[in-house]
This record gives structure tokens, sequence and C-alpha cells, in this order.
């Protein structure tokens, strides 16, 4: 075990280095159902800095926003609800939510099971505006009938099956987990997950953590890593403003560390959360992404990588990156979080698992 130790410390400070990134964390955690020669593996580290102004030193306990990562949570909360016989994977949003609409009749053909895999044919969230945030609890209904949604159109019919990316279907999912619970979309989160599983470090509510602010300074003295970006000449600069606004609670605002995230993964491993039929639908292959050849479940990407399957979701969001995956098979699980906008994260979370495949 000290030598695999040694070999992540090493390559995570050329990971740094090669791809250029102010601040990296990364979380490795191997159950004791794992590979015998890997079984109790628990790797928490991080490297660079937090602000690259002020060259404070990340730190592993610092907080990261997820982007979307927050999805795998959206749908183990519609999943929960189904769980308890409140809806239906089959139940219809136009009838879920009847104020919501689209300029194609079409609408009234989507469930929430297309909505979950990214079949839906609904169009993708174009504007978060970061630059107007908002923070009331209203905000998730007024996108729903904002004119981005309403004037949108499918891009083809969800009977398809075809794969499109969709931000704008997550808000819609967490509306329903808003109306059916009869509680706010973060609320729900809270209560249902982020509490139970102890996961004390995580909100989707940003601005709790400073009493209501965004301003940059008021986050960092929060114990949260900066957002940054490369300027014209690749040089590394600090984003002017951090990626929250409550419209895309659902789809992109969880924030949290490696060390919740680890709870998490753990959560999912273990089976806790849902019942194991569940699991077995959840991440049973729905579609292929077109650009990568992975599949897509009910919100769970998965790929096969040295024989094994991983599950799991991609971050980005101006500023951050963030990709997190567990594999079953080997009781383990892998999140790599860089502070950067378009960070090379999933590089690094593949060559980490290449790592541990490599020792079995």
């Amino acid at each position: 075990m000290e030598n695999i130790i040694k070999e992540l410390d090493q390559y995570i400070e050329e990971a740094l280095f090669y791809y250029d990134l102010p601040g990296l964390a990364i979380s490795i955690e191997v159950g004791e159902r794992g590979p015998a020669s890997l079984a109790g593996l628990n790797y928490k580290k991080a490297a660079g800095v937090k602000d690259i102004t002020t060259g404070e030193p990340l730190l592993s306990e610092h907080i990261f926003h997820m982007a979307s990562v927050s999805k795998l949570f959206t749908s183990s909360g519609i999943l929960s609800l189904y769980q308890e016989g409140k809806l239906d994977l089959e139940d219809k949003i136009a009838e879920l939510l009847p104020y919501a609409s689209i300029a194609d009749e079409r609408f009234g053909e989507i469930k929430l099971c297309h909505m979950l895999s990214h079949t839906s044919g609904l169009a993708d969230v174009q504007d978060y505006q970061w630059d107007r945030p908002r923070t009331d609890e209203r905000a998730l209904r007024d996108y729903a009938e904002s004119s981005e949604v309403k004037d949108s159109r499918l891009l083809w019919s969800p009977s398809e099956n075809k794969f499109s990316y969709s931000n704008m279907a997550y808000e819609l999912l967490g509306l329903v987990i808003s109306e059916v619970s009869g509680m706010s979309y973060e609320d729900y989160m809270k209560q249902t997950f982020l509490k139970p599983l102890g996961m004390e470090d995580s909100t989707f509510l940003t601005f709790e953590r400073t009493g209501g602010s965004l301003a940059l300074e008021d986050l960092s003295r929060a114990g949260m890593a900066m957002p940054h970006k490369k300027d014209e000449e690749k040089h590394i600069v600090r984003e002017e403003r951090y990626p929250y606004n409550r419209q895309h609670g659902p789809s992109s605002t969880l924030t949290s560390n490696i060390f919740d995230l680890a709870k998490w993964a753990r959560a999912h491993l273990d089976k806790k959360l849902l019942e194991r039929e569940l699991y077995d639908r959840m991440w049973e292959k729905i579609t292929t992404v077109p650009n990568n050849g992975e599949g897509m479940g009910l919100c769970w990407f998965m790929r096969e990588q040295g024989g094994y399957r991983i599950l799991g979701h991609e971050g980005t969001d101006d500023g951050f990156r963030a990709s997190f995956w567990i594999c079953p098979q080997m009781d383990a699980h892998v999140t790599v979080v860089a502070n950067i906008s378009r960070g090379a994260v999933k590089k690094i979370s593949k060559k980490l698992f290449g790592m541990l495949i490599g020792r079995i």
C-alpha cells in the first residue's frame, strides 16, 4: 500500500504541472470488498493553490463548486420519491408541472425517465446568468416559466431515444422534486441526502455559507476554493465571479469537498440510498453518448476501463471542473476536482483508475 501512495503523490504533482492547474484535490477509496491488494486504501490529497492571487495553499477540506455532479443528487431524489410511491418514472412532465411548457406540442410526450437519461430532446441552458444570480426560493419556478424554456423546441421526439445533454431538463426535475415533496429543492436534498449521510460541508445554497454574500472575498474566507480561468495569453487568472444562481440549483449548484463526496460514493457503493432493484435500473444503459461512446443510464454515465465498469458524472462551470466516478466491481471511487475552467480532471481520473487496475 505504501508504494501506491508514493506513486499517487508523485503523479498528482506531475498532473498539477503538466495540465497547468492552479489547484487539484483528489479522493480515492477502495472498500473492504475490493481487491485484496487495494482493500482499505483511503487517499486524500490536495496540491497547488486555493487562490492564484494570494498563493494560499489548497487544502483537502476546501470547498469546490461541483457543477453537474449535482445532477446525481437530483436523479437520486426523483428515484427516492418513486420508491416512496409519490411519482412514477413514466409520469409526464407536462402533467406534473402544468404551468411549464415549450413551443413544441411534443412536450406532452416527455416522461421523467427521458429527462433523467438526457433522451427527452429538450434544449440545453444557454445563459446561466452567473452575473445576475438569484437566491430566492421562487427562482426555480420562474426559470420554468421563462422565455428560455417557453420559447424552446425539442431537438427530436423522446421516442427516438437520442442523447442530448440538457441542463434544462434537470432544472425541471428539481422543480418536480419540490412540487411532489412539498419542500424547496434544496431543503429536500439536505433532509434526504446531505444530513443523513453526514455531509456537513455540502450545500446547494452557496450564499448560505457567507450569510448571503456571493463576493469572492467572503466565499474565500468561508473556506471555498476560488474559481480560475486562462486569459488570452494562457496565464491562469482568477474568475470575476462565483458560479451560482438558484435558478440552476438542480443541475449545477452543489458545493462540497472530497471528504463529503467520498460519503456520497460510499452510500451508492453500499446501495444504501435506494432499493437494490432501483440501482439495477439506474445503472442500466439506456442510450449511447455520441461523442465518446459512453453509455447513459438514469443520469449516470458508464464506461469500461481495463475490464471494469465505471459509473459517474463530470461537472464543468466557469472556474471549476469535477470528476466523480465509482466502480462497484472494485468497491472503489475516485473524485478529482480542480479550480479552473476546462481542467483535465477526467483524464486524471482515468489515469488514477488505471493505476488502481494495474495493481490488481
